[in-house]
């Protein structure tokens, strides 16, 4: 009982840190890496916070039809979590009440009366609720998100909103990527056998995984496997980088997709950059890792992409972007989005491409991406660069057959929702005559 106390206060922890803006898979992974959890706790902990996260509104709807204001901050969260486990997970609901009483008495010995009211009054009038839900509302409420945003799906996507707005509450799955150059795919094929991992879905050298025991075998650990979802390895490989050309990863850490350029393809240089200090650093000790003497790292801010004084055959413009298509392992994000957060960024993904179109050579090709399904950030962009630029053309996005995808009516693609295991993005090509 004591071991089950302490992680139901560690998770009250993790969510009172996410809500102050930390991300949830850095923050599980921080813990996982600090406490000596069994594999079954950890997979109660990251259920627990992802159906929190997920179903923030609804939750909070609940616990605020049954008491007016939760003034104590972890107390709020210890709620949020008994309210998950009532109706989101198969548990013994006075087993719940009771836990969240006892853990309620180490928090705050007052609050435990409280705590437990509280969740009986849930419990008692959820149906009532439910249908006191207002009708202009309840999708937002029910599905957690924010009204402005299902205002904007109905319009981007008439059609397909309410199946968009359920999909990205689903889960999310691991996603790995191994380098061809080291392993062959037969190899790792029965190397994921041996370790008991059953593959979900692959495309290309990235595979989704059930389990996360790659993490413990020594081609993860020296950096022949790494973390990357299909969707940014697909930017990658439209690229299609030519021996000795001149590249640009324009907004490129962590590093995961400049590591890819690298081995992937055989540019004569990679150049990745990044505005951040710190975020520079990283990439400093992903080229110190892998020793490739055609790697260059700089601190530039993509918007004077012309300061580096480089033309560029091939440019990667995978852009800062409002994330929506990570929703389902970032699902933190929605909250804190705003439209006027989308309008700044959709500013600043202009200024980028402006100075990449400056420092791209003629005959030059880029390729525009994002991680989000947001019209604002990529159709309309593509439209305002190819009218304002003449000499733009667009050219074909190659996906595999397994791949679902939209084409927009400029010849970008958005990777669909109703992909299982891949984020959502949107990838565009375009060549300079």
């Amino acid at each position: 009982m004591i071991k089950k106390k302490n992680i139901k206060l560690d998770i009250v922890n993790l969510l009172d840190e996410i809500q102050n803006g930390k991300y949830s898979n850095i923050q599980l992974n921080y813990y996982f890496s600090k406490k000596n959890y069994t594999k079954k706790e950890k997979m109660f902990i990251t259920n627990v916070v992802n159906i929190v996260i997920k179903n923030l509104i609804y939750i909070d709807y609940l616990i605020g039809k049954s008491v007016r204001n939760v003034k104590k901050r972890k107390i709020k969260q210890l709620l949020r979590i008994s309210v998950a486990q009532l109706f989101f997970m198969e548990s013994d609901n006075a087993g719940v009440i009771f836990e969240a009483g006892e853990i309620a008495k180490i928090l705050n010995p007052h609050q435990a009366g409280f705590v437990n009211a509280t969740l009986q009054t849930i419990l008692k009038n959820k149906e009532k609720f439910d249908e006191e839900i207002p009708k202009d509302n309840r999708e937002s409420i029910v599905l957690s998100y924010p009204q402005w945003f299902v205002n904007k799906m109905k319009i981007d996507y008439p059609d397909d909103y309410l199946e968009m707005l359920k999909s990205y509450k689903k889960r999310s799955y691991l996603s790995v990527r191994f380098d061809k150059n080291k392993i062959t795919r037969e190899k790792f094929e029965e190397l994921l056998k041996n370790i008991k991992t059953d593959v979900l879905f692959s495309v290309g050298e990235v595979y989704y995984l059930l389990n996360a025991n790659i993490f413990d075998t020594e081609i993860y650990k020296n950096g022949d496997v790494v973390i990357q979802d299909a969707s940014s390895y697909l930017a990658v490989r439209n690229l299609g980088v030519k021996d000795g050309e001149t590249v640009l990863d324009a907004c490129s850490a962590p590093g995961g997709k400049s590591l890819a350029i690298l081995q992937l393809f055989n540019p004569k240089k990679l150049i990745s950059t990044d505005i951040h200090e710190h975020k520079v650093k990283l990439l400093n000790e992903l080229k110190g890792k892998y020793d490739y003497s055609n790697f260059e790292v700089k601190l530039n801010d993509a918007t004077q992409i012309e300061n580096l004084d480089i033309m560029f055959d091939k440019i990667l413009l995978d852009m800062p972007c409002s994330g929506l298509g990570v929703l389902r392992k970032k699902p933190e994000k929605i909250y804190d989005l705003t439209t006027n957060d989308i309008k700044n960024l959709k500013k600043l993904q202009k200024k980028i491409f402006e100075s990449a179109y400056k420092s791209l050579k003629n005959g030059g090709e880029m390729v525009y991406s994002t991680c989000t399904f947001s019209k604002n950030e990529n159709t309309n962009n593509i439209q305002y660069f190819l009218e304002k630029y003449e000499d733009l053309e667009i050219m074909e996005v190659e996906l595999p057959e397994n791949i679902d995808n939209i084409r927009d009516e400029f010849g970008g693609i958005y990777i669909s929702y109703k992909n299982e295991y891949l984020d959502g993005f949107y990838i565009a090509k375009l060549r300079k005559k």
